[in-house]
């Protein structure tokens, strides 16, 4: 079980509020310990997605371990794709470490639905990695204007030169996309954190990356 927690994890985790009962977190984040802690609050239930088969069963065994099964439904889902809910359904939304692989049609679509599902009054968390990270400036880094996607090389977990695609984004990029979609955002920060290169915490990556963090309200 992970025991150190990363800071735009804690940044999120610490916007909820005592009223804040329904939630949906957006690509189930560090195998549903990030939802566990949401589900301190008795109260609370949380919706956590993910399009990863392999994270997913990962997370279900956590939640089972940690006999929440019924507070935390953990389910396969893309968020670029009609979401299967209704409108003004949840209090909060967290979105960390996830819009960033959607190139920018789908980053829209995905914008408007999380718009929809989110009640009057309810908060949007959302983390992307900052245009100033170094994969975005690589030698090799390649830049889609149409998609808005950088594809840049990456040496993975078990030591494999890969290809890997994200967006990449300044505060100000963020917001904007983020006001298209309806929300009034309500602030923007960046901050630096070291990340790792799989989702278990267990290959910590050798580079600090920068992220750019946004709340939103609807």
């Amino acid at each position: 079980m992970i025991t150190q927690f990363s800071i735009s994890e804690n940044r999120g985790i610490e916007k909820l509020r005592v009223d804040d009962l329904n939630v949906y977190s957006i690509g189930i984040s560090t195998g549903g310990i990030a939802e566990l802690r949401m589900a301190s609050l008795p109260s609370r239930y949380i919706t956590a997605t993910t399009v990863d088969e392999n994270g997913l069963q990962y997370a279900e065994k956590n939640v089972a371990d940690a006999g929440l099964t019924k507070q935390i439904k953990l389910k396969l889902e893309d968020v670029a794709s009609e979401l299967p809910y209704s409108d003004n359904y949840f209090d909060f939304i967290y979105a960390r470490l996830v819009l960033h692989y959607l190139p920018k049609d789908e980053l829209n679509l995905a914008l408007l639905s999380l718009h929809r599902i989110l009640k009057p009054g309810g908060l949007f968390f959302g983390v992307v990695r900052s245009s100033t990270c170094e994969h975005a400036h690589m030698a090799d880094s390649t830049y889609d204007p149409v998609t808005e996607l950088t594809e840049y090389t990456e040496i993975d977990n078990e030591g494999k030169t890969i290809r890997l695609r994200r967006h990449f984004f300044s505060e100000d990029a963020f917001a904007a996309y983020v006001k298209s979609a309806g929300f009034a955002v309500s602030s923007t920060t960046s901050y630096d954190e070291h990340l790792y290169k799989d989702f278990r915490r267990t290959v910590p990556d050798t580079r600090t990356d920068n992220l750019v963090e946004l709340l939103a309200t609807k």
